[in-house]
């Protein structure tokens, strides 16, 4: 059995994957040591492995709204604020927190890494210890394509040359770290500059989630490994069934005859939460419908639309996907991947209202899979206009009323379910051990 070193940072659709598969990895036997948010502490413990605690408050950076628009502009913005990257900026303090936990993983001792995009020193410790590392992509956005854009960048296909192009972008997310990565690598871990000692690029590439969800992509090579998404081995959660207020709250919505929706935005915050209420609560009106709302990270602000819907909604701070989806007629969500497929495991179709990121590229492919509608963005829903609450309503109500979406969505919700994607992860891994 080896040790092996998971790195991953950012929201709950980030740590969670790492930490499923860091819990089959345990479970075979391996020694794992899992990087991630402070914050995640007690679901880091749920896997068994040693957690190397990253001192970056995610959900108070969003909070805050220190993040960037979706896609080619917001990596413009992005490359063209350099001159605010320095030691105040929030960009830097990301990087250095980045590093030095990435530089604590020295001491493990891994025989392999296996890194999120966020650790772009990952192949560097990997040069320092001699020993193979793999890329996670929680999207398509790391190995290169003809057949779908980046997501991280593009919603929808551009033609084959210029989708196979856009994954060069991706690397200009570090760009404006340069500098600042060769000192860390000297002062850290002994190594010459980049340009001189250029890191191993990575053995193999995990593609964390299901090819049922895009084209037929026949120009991957070998190195790349697309598993399915890492779920749990066994979720409690899926036989738990709604809580008691929830299921109260069901039954009375049966017994009015309005449809039972879940709306939920998970991780996004940074927006005006109390226009997404009134946008929220004229579309339910519109559509008539019962929601089940939980307000996540607070994109939600879940006592003004309690004030402005009634009983048309029960607000929750958040609840497990397994709990609520298969009791649903309808998901309303920002697009999350993590958020689209466990709604489609529950053979619900979804109405996506993006935010930003690879959420515009779901949204797309949804439309395009035909398991889906595309709503209003949450920024739209947060200026709080009745128009586009109206839009939001109408478009809740045309999902409910589309039969094959559903019945799509129920066909595909049976593929993802066969599939075990942190087991395959894991074999992956250990064919890369193996090749060493």
């Amino acid at each position: 059995m080896a040790r092996l070193l998971l790195l991953t940072a950012g929201t709950e659709g980030d740590v969670r994957p790492f930490v499923n598969l860091a819990a089959r990895l345990v479970a075979r036997g391996h020694e794992v040591g899992l990087a991630a948010p402070a914050g995640d502490a007690e679901m880091v413990a749920e896997s068994g492995a040693q957690h190397l605690k990253l001192a970056i408050d995610f959900r108070d950076m969003a909070r805050q709204g220190q993040t960037h628009g979706a896609g080619l502009p917001g990596l413009i913005d992005r490359l063209g604020r350099t001159h605010t990257l320095t030691g105040a900026g929030t960009l830097t303090r990301v990087a250095d927190a980045l590093f030095e936990t990435t530089a604590r993983g020295r001491s493990f001792r891994p025989d392999a890494i296996i890194a999120h995009p966020k650790y772009t020193g990952a192949a560097d410790l990997a040069q320092t210890l001699q020993v193979p590392w793999a890329q996670v992509a929680l999207l398509p956005c790391i190995a290169p394509t003809a057949v779908v854009p980046n997501a991280a960048l593009f919603a929808r296909d551009m033609g084959p040359w210029a989708n196979r192009a856009s994954y060069c972008l991706t690397p200009l997310l570090a760009r404006p770290l340069a500098g600042r990565t060769d000192r860390w690598r000297a002062e850290s871990l002994g190594l010459p500059p980049r340009r001189k000692a250029p890191p191993p690029a990575a053995r193999l590439v995990l593609n964390a989630f299901s090819a049922a969800l895009l084209p037929r992509i026949d120009d991957w090579g070998p190195e790349v490994a697309t598993t399915g998404f890492w779920r749990a081995e066994d979720d409690a959660a899926a036989d738990a069934g709604l809580p008691i207020e929830a299921a109260a709250f069901a039954t009375r919505a049966t017994a009015r005859r309005r449809p039972l929706i879940h709306i939920g935005f998970g991780s996004m915050s940074g927006v005006d939460g109390n226009g997404v209420a009134r946008s929220l609560a004229r579309a339910i009106e519109r559509a008539d419908v019962a929601a089940l709302v939980t307000t996540g990270w607070g994109g939600i602000a879940g006592r003004a639309l309690d004030r402005l819907a009634g009983d048309r909604v029960l607000v929750l701070d958040r609840m497990p996907h397994a709990r609520v989806f298969p009791h649903v007629d309808l998901v309303v969500h920002h697009g999350g991947v993590g958020t689209l497929a466990s709604g489609l495991m529950a053979g619900r179709a979804a109405v996506i209202c993006p935010w930003g990121a690879d959420q515009p590229f779901w949204a797309a492919r949804a439309v395009e899979g035909g398991y889906g509608l595309k709503g209003p963005g949450l920024r739209q829903l947060a200026a709080g206009g009745l128009g586009t609450g109206d839009r939001l309503g109408r478009t809740i109500r045309r999902a409910l009323r589309h039969g094959p979406l559903t019945d799509t969505a129920r066909r595909i919700g049976r593929r993802l379910r066969a599939e075990d994607g942190a087991h395959a992860a894991m074999l992956a891994i250990e064919d890369m051990l193996r090749s060493r």
